[in-house]
């Protein structure tokens, strides 16, 4: 992680490992260091597994190169941490593409069977050719790579400019009930939408539905936008653009809501114009609680969403695409609740109702059969 001590991209593998723990498995985690420990790994702890922190950054902002680097510590032993530890095998997390894996050159020396989790990939990154040997031998040499999509596995072989024969798509976990299903509030004084997601431009693309909300025809219409999330450097951006072009009576500022469900109790349908995904959860969540979702083809999305039956897909994260995916929506808007209960039936086919207890199936099929399991 860089940025936050903890986030989305680190639930799968944390709910697998708390789920290996209940199984008999024992957990060590190697965790770039932050002044506070995470409660998620305070929880490995307690329940016996060993949470080993790489050294205290000489910034904390450090590059997560250098933050890596630091996994081969030897704190006072001739030995780095996997000689020590010498565990059945190992899952590198990456929170996005281009993070490097010296580990994987470590597991490989020590005969250790790795697998990689990429959490996101988007084309907003190219590998560098001097290291493209590098991340072939990481990413080949792997057991398995587990992506959260198939857009994101196209990306990172593009990068690479390699076929990934090890290649699998996994489902990340969701943060709603299986059978979740709000009430539909009353779509009168106006339809409300909410648009689910860290607030940060380069990724979410907040940014793209002020642009399009400053026309006209939209502030003539009765509709209302809420922004939920935590701000991850762009809210203050977010808030002045909202005052400058007079949009307070449209546009709104939710914060972070712990209860999801919360939200689709209170919204008609979901707005995520990202310029980047992994397999974006809310998308799934808002699916699972019978609502429409108006995305950009990013991550999952074109896997889980059948446009114009329960939802809207903008080709492109520019201001005129979404602003055409939206005006389309918008003419359908009586249609949302039918669309949104067909969307609940569609997911539930679609996505695993336990991608944690699936995942970690996966992870014990990398165990060397020599190996008790």
């Amino acid at each position: 992680m860089s940025g936050m001590p903890w986030g989305g991209s680190e639930e799968l593998w944390w709910r697998a490992a708390r789920l290996l723990q209940k199984d008999g498995h024992h957990i060590l985690v190697n965790y770039k260091w932050w002044p506070e420990k995470a409660r998620q790994l305070v929880e490995i702890e307690e329940h016996g597994g060993s949470v080993w922190s790489r050294d205290e950054p000489v910034s904390f902002f450090e590059s997560r190169k250098a933050s890596l680097k630091r996994l081969f510590s030897t704190n006072g032993s001739n030995k780095s941490w996997l000689e020590q530890t010498r565990p059945e095998m190992v899952l590198v997390t990456l929170g996005y593409h281009p993070d490097q894996i010296p580990v994987a050159d470590e597991c490989l020396k020590h005969g250790i069977p790795y697998a990689i989790n990429v959490q996101c990939a988007s084309h907003f990154f190219f590998i560098h050719s001097d290291l493209l040997e590098k991340y072939r031998r990481w990413y080949q040499g792997a057991a398995k790579v587990f992506f959260v999509s198939e857009e994101n596995q196209h990306k990172l072989e593009t990068n690479i400019a390699a076929k990934l024969e090890n290649a699998e798509i996994v489902a990340n976990p969701f943060n709603v009930d299986y059978d979740s299903s709000p009430q539909w509030p009353d779509p009168e004084p106006v339809y409300r939408i909410a648009c689910v997601g860290r607030i940060h431009f380069q990724s979410k693309g907040q940014d793209l539905i002020v642009d399009v909300m400053k026309q006209e025809k939209w502030r003539e219409r009765k509709v209302e936008i809420t922004f939920y999330g935590h701000d991850q450097g762009n809210q203050k951006q977010l808030e002045d653009l909202i005052q400058m072009h007079g949009l307070q009576h449209q546009l709104k500022l939710g914060g972070f809501k712990e209860k999801v469900e919360d939200i689709w109790a209170e919204n008609h349908a979901l707005l995520l114009p990202s310029r980047y995904e992994g397999a974006p959860l809310v998308v799934i969540e808002a699916m699972l609680c019978n609502r429409v979702s108006i995305s950009t083809d990013i991550g999952r999305n074109r896997e889980l969403i059948d446009e114009g039956e329960t939802g809207f897909i903008a080709d492109g994260a520019i201001s005129r695409l979404l602003d055409e995916t939206l005006e389309k929506a918008w003419s359908e808007r009586e249609k949302w609740q039918v669309m949104g209960q067909l969307a609940g039936q569609h997911i539930r086919q679609r996505y695993p109702q336990d991608p944690i207890r699936e995942f970690a199936e996966r992870i014990k099929s990398i165990v060397p059969k020599s190996v008790p399991q």
